[in-house]
C-alpha cells in the first residue's frame, strides 16, 4: 500500500478521534480533568499525520497528473482540495483546543461562564467541521482510487 494511503487512513482516524474527544471535552465539564491530555495528544497527532499525509500525497498527485486518465486526475485533484480543507480544519481545531484546555475550559475552572460557553461553541463547530470534512475526504479518496482502476468501478 502506498505511504499516502497508510498515512491518509491514520490521519482520518486520528482526526475523527480528536474531533469526538474535543466534543466530549467541551460538552461535559466533568470529564475535562481525565480527557485534557488525550485531547491535546489526539489533536497534535492528528495535525502531524494530516500534514505528513499531505506531504506524501503531493508526490502521488503529481504522478497521477502526469500519467493518469482524465477522470482519475479530476478525482485526485478534488481529493487534494478536500485534504487541504481537512488540514485547515484540524489546524483550527488544534489551535482552539490548545487555547482552551489551559484557559477558559480548564478542569479547575467553574463551568458555565460566558467565556466557557463561547469556547464550547467554537470547539463544537470546529469539531463538527472536522468530522464532516473527514467524511468528504474519505469519499473523495475512494472516488479517486476507483477512477484510477476500471476493475473497481461499479456497474
Amino acid at each position: 500500500m502506498p505511504p499516502h494511503a497508510v498515512l491518509g487512513l491514520l490521519a482520518l482516524l486520528l482526526s475523527v478521534l480528536a474531533a469526538l474527544t474535543v466534543l466530549l471535552y467541551a460538552a461535559v465539564p466533568g470529564v475535562r480533568r481525565a480527557t485534557r491530555w488525550p485531547v491535546v495528544a489526539l489533536t497534535v497527532l492528528s495535525m502531524a499525520t494530516t500534514a505528513a499525509a499531505a506531504g506524501v500525497g503531493k508526490t502521488l498527485l503529481e504522478a497521477v497528473d502526469a500519467v493518469g486518465p482524465p477522470a482519475e486526475v479530476v478525482a485526485a485533484q478534488a481529493h487534494g482540495h478536500g485534504s487541504d480543507a481537512l488540514t485547515t480544519s484540524v489546524f483550527f481545531l488544534l489551535v482552539a483546543t490548545l487555547s482552551t484546555v489551559w484557559g477558559p475550559l480548564r478542569p479547575s475552572r467553574p463551568a458555565g461562564g460566558a467565556a466557557a460557553r463561547w469556547w464550547t461553541g467554537i470547539l463544537g463547530v470546529l469539531a463538527v467541521a472536522t468530522l464532516v470534512t473527514a467524511g468528504i475526504v474519505l469519499a473523495e479518496a475512494l472516488e479517486a482510487v476507483t477512477a484510477g482502476n476500471p476493475a473497481w468501478q461499479v456497474g
